[in-house]
């Protein structure tokens, strides 16, 4: 899925690692130039290091979950005057039952998921409008169903598509368009914290295998194969879709 991505410039959001870093290099392959944004500057340059450098490739260190944050990775990836798409992935995700989440864990969440998606379009729209450009939300099959001890990521995810779904209506009119795409459980540095945490590596792993009816986990490439299919005129009649990419685990249990 190539076509219709020469000279568009894309802005990956938490794109370090992980799914990020796979919608990154999927974009880049594809022709497009590609803004990397991370926190740090390190992080960014060591991730444009990781793609083999050069000149369709921008660094646009900034932390999403400051006031100014959103707003500077848009000015850094639009410093050559236009932005086409926008893919808002970065997230945080810290598994707590209810009554280990206090404040600063449910802010944690809904600041870099949620708050941040959308300051982040609201900083780009000047720039996607002329050109009728797209915005992918990154949610999660959390965002379609729940899981215990994990309220405020799975809070955070299903604002996520419900911001999305009001940000189709809203934009369509201007020919911007914008989707949810909610991935199953991936094989990625954020999961592997995750299984860490838990205690059980092991048990954390095959339990989540199991829970897919596929009985697998994701591929960063395999999901960011399906991202890059949603940014491509392959999709331009979808806008305000929610779509799962999930080993069929919204679909029901074995």
């Amino acid at each position: 899925m190539t076509a219709g991505f020469e000279d568009k410039v894309a802005l990956v959001t938490g794109a370090g690692r992980g799914l990020g870093f796979a919608i990154a290099r999927a974009l880049h392959e594809a022709g497009a130039i590609v803004a990397l944004n991370d926190r740090t500057e390190q992080s960014c340059a060591d991730a444009i290091a990781r793609l083999g450098g050069g000149d369709r490739l921008i660094a646009a260190a900034a932390d999403l979950a400051t006031g100014d944050g959103p707003a500077c990775a848009v000015a850094l990836a639009g410093a050559r005057g236009r932005l086409d798409i926008l893919v808002n992935n970065a997230a945080v995700n810290v598994e707590r039952p209810i009554e280990a989440t206090d404040d600063a864990h449910w802010d944690l969440h809904l600041s870099v998921i949620l708050r941040a998606s959308f300051l982040t379009v609201q900083a780009a729209l000047p720039m996607l409008k002329p050109g009728r450009g797209c915005v992918l939300n990154v949610a999660s099959e959390l965002g379609l169903h729940a899981i215990a001890n994990n309220v405020a990521y799975v809070s955070a995810k299903h604002g996520l598509i419900a911001m999305t779904k009001a940000m189709a209506i809203e934009l369509a009119p201007e020919g911007v368009r914008v989707n949810a795409l909610c991935p199953g459980t991936m094989n990625t540095e954020l999961m592997r914290d995750c299984a860490n945490d838990s205690g059980d590596p092991d048990a954390y792993y095959a339990a989540f295998a199991r829970y897919h009816p596929l009985g697998r986990l994701a591929s960063p490439e395999e999901i960011a194969a399906f991202a890059v299919c949603l940014l491509s005129p392959a999709a331009a009649f979808m806008t305000g879709a929610a779509v799962a990419i999930d080993g069929g685990s919204t679909a029901g249990r074995l």
